[in-house]
């Protein structure tokens, strides 16, 4: 798949974008003998910032000028078991879009979904397998744990939806497993493929985190503010789908007497007429949108305070820190 070294200095995310763009096409060419092609073709090719092997590959040009094919691998598998959790996903949300196409369960069936979805699992695990032997304990080790706390998170996720209130506390441990979880193992696989020392491994463990949270509120804020042709999919799902969203929580922690009946009494019934837009109304009313984006911005600081440490070389981090900054100005 993969039939050359990339040697250079520094790549540019364009290049690094590149990379991957190329590895995902050759991999969905080396799958045209399987019956479920079609399905993962269509989950793999449906665009996305593919944000985790360009991460995990910016993470490691920190650390390396070259990009052997023994860290191009395991940075596709990340982007491939992201795609299957978007699949699985869809089906347990009943989601009818994603990325402006309608997602695997709607355009085949649910079954075809799932078993897709199992197979993008599989092949996840196999490109991961494919990083350099030296290091192939470590880097499983961390993608096992990343994926049984995504596991976990989701599964946190969907429990919250049956309770009216849960803590900001609750909501943060539920998006470190959910989102923050694959985004560490990124930064995690990058720092092993390049032989990065322990303690920075951690570190990338702990920004990765951060970012994540960072993120998923503004994912959370995207879903009501964000422009629906732009965000890829309609916006008011969450409070429609009763998602306990870092939004949610802090209007909950916020409003007071009759501003707080109104909102308790919205989210215990779903049959409340124009409930999403009254819920926006209270959301607005508690100035929702200011404090959405401090909360991102404290995130986001510790993240990149963080990688700003991992290499003396400033030059090293510049290029790793401003595409991070760059996912925060994002419209999607």
């Amino acid at each position: 798949m993969l039939k050359k070294d990339y040697l250079c200095k520094m790549f540019t995310v364009n290049e690094i974008q590149g990379f991957v763009n190329q590895g995902i096409q050759s991999l969905i060419e080396s799958y045209e003998h399987s019956r479920l092609h079609l399905p993962v073709e269509y989950a793999l090719s449906s665009g996305g910032k593919r944000l985790r092997p360009v991460l995990c590959l910016m993470t490691y040009n920190v650390f390396s000028d070259n990009f052997p094919s023994d860290v191009l691998y395991p940075a596709l598998g990340l982007e491939i078991y992201h795609n299957f959790t978007l699949v699985h996903d869809d089906v347990m949300d009943n989601s009818s879009m994603r990325r402006n196409r309608m997602t695997v369960h709607k355009k085949w069936d649910l079954n075809t979904a799932i078993l897709s979805g199992d197979a993008l699992c599989m092949l996840a695990y196999k490109y991961m397998s494919r990083c350099n032997p030296e290091i192939i304990n470590p880097v499983l080790d961390v993608f096992h744990k990343a994926a049984e706390d995504v596991c976990e998170g989701q599964q946190l996720d969907m429990e919250f939806e049956s309770q009216t209130y849960i803590t900001e506390g609750e909501y943060i441990d539920m998006i470190s497993k959910k989102t923050g979880a694959l985004l560490a193992c990124s930064l995690q696989t990058g720092g092993l493929c390049a032989r990065a020392a322990e303690k920075t491994v951690n570190d990338l463990y702990k920004a990765g985190i951060a970012l994540g949270i960072a993120f998923q509120i503004q994912d959370d804020y995207l879903d009501i503010y964000g422009d629906p042709n732009v965000f890829g999919k309609s916006t008011g799902t969450d409070i429609a789908n009763n998602k306990k969203t870092w939004l949610l929580t802090y209007a909950l922690h916020h409003a007071s007497g009759q501003d707080l009946s109104t909102l308790t009494r919205l989210l215990e019934n779903k049959q409340e007429p124009e409930r999403t837009t009254r819920i926006l109304e209270l959301y607005n009313k508690l100035g929702m949108r200011q404090a959405a984006e401090e909360r991102v911005s404290k995130y986001l600081e510790e993240a990149l305070n963080i990688i700003n440490t991992i290499n003396h070389q400033k030059d090293r981090t510049e290029l790793l820190t401003e595409y991070i900054q760059s996912l925060m100005n994002r419209t999607r």
